[in-house]
């Protein structure tokens, strides 16, 4: 081995021993080791997970034959006819018709109630099947929200969709910090075994979050991302796009209604101003 390769590995070692003293990174892959070498994603890339299989009876998980939580897709949505999916770093409002299934039927009866959450998890790694490489993830939990009756569920269908990413431009850090999901709405659909509910979802990214508490110098730290609390701002006001786009275009117009008039009223006092110039030196003439 070269004294090059030993000396960086040596300061990998170093820097991450250094970091873990007083903080423990999260997610973690399955060595328990930082994720350092994760294929980032791309913009637009359409994002794939996969939630925790339960038992309808009592909510626990499933096992396979190696006593490991089975996971499944997101029930299939009609208007694509594949499983639910996101795009990277992409805004958008979408629509997901699901069909009531007895399983999922019974399923959402426990959600609904809170019994059990429907937890899924997403990789940091756009790699196919980092996951079961080892590699490491984070949760994605669906909170719904609604009432539970004797013969049919009410259900909210409207819901947020928050992805959290850091706060860079680069894109060799397009991953995930944090995602989650939660009804929005003050409508709910009846729905029994067999029927169809469609989701609403207002898809929306932070990744342009300040981190707090942030460990000093963490980007030379071989972390694979700025480390700390990414907080949302405590003076942030939502507002649409196009509520957005009005504003400016509101502010625009009254911009160029104000420059109008002071160059119309400069303009019209330099008028002024020749026209009596003129008539007095005619007066003076005539004098």
């Amino acid at each position: 081995m070269r004294l090059t390769s030993f000396l960086a590995l040596v300061s990998l070692a170093f820097s991450t021993a250094t970091y873990a003293k007083g903080n423990q990174w999260y997610p973690l892959n399955s060595k328990g080791e930082i994720p350092t070498d994760f294929k980032p994603f791309t913009k637009g890339q359409h994002i794939q997970f996969d939630c925790i299989q339960r038992n309808i009876d009592t909510g626990e998980h499933k096992f396979d034959d190696k006593k490991q939580i089975m996971y499944g897709p997101f029930p299939k949505c009609k208007e694509t006819q594949k499983p639910l999916s996101f795009k990277y770093g992409v805004n958008e409002d979408l629509k997901c018709t699901i069909q009531f299934t007895d399983e999922l039927y019974h399923l959402f009866q426990l959600y609904i109630h809170q019994d059990v959450p429907f937890s899924c998890r997403l990789s940091v790694s756009s790699e196919p099947l980092s996951i079961e490489k080892g590699g490491a993830s984070i949760p994605f939990t669906f909170n719904f929200r609604g009432e539970i009756h004797d013969a049919h569920l009410d259900i909210d269908p409207s819901m947020n969709i928050i992805f959290t990413k850091p706060s860079t431009n680069e894109p060799e850090q397009n991953t995930f910090v944090s995602a989650v999901g939660y009804s929005s709405g003050t409508n709910t659909t009846r729905t029994v075994i067999g029927d169809d509910l469609t989701l609403n979802l207002g898809v929306r990214w932070f990744d342009q979050l300040t981190q707090a508490y942030s460990n000093d110098g963490a980007q030379y730290n071989n972390l694979p991302y700025n480390d700390g609390f990414y907080r949302l701002p405590m003076t942030s006001i939502p507002i649409s796009y196009s509520i957005f786009y009005l504003y400016i275009f509101a502010g625009a117009a009254i911009t160029g209604s104000l420059v109008f008039l002071i160059t119309y009223g400069w303009i019209m006092h330099k008028v002024k101003r020749n026209r009596y110039m003129h008539l007095d030196g005619e007066t003076a003439k005539q004098d």
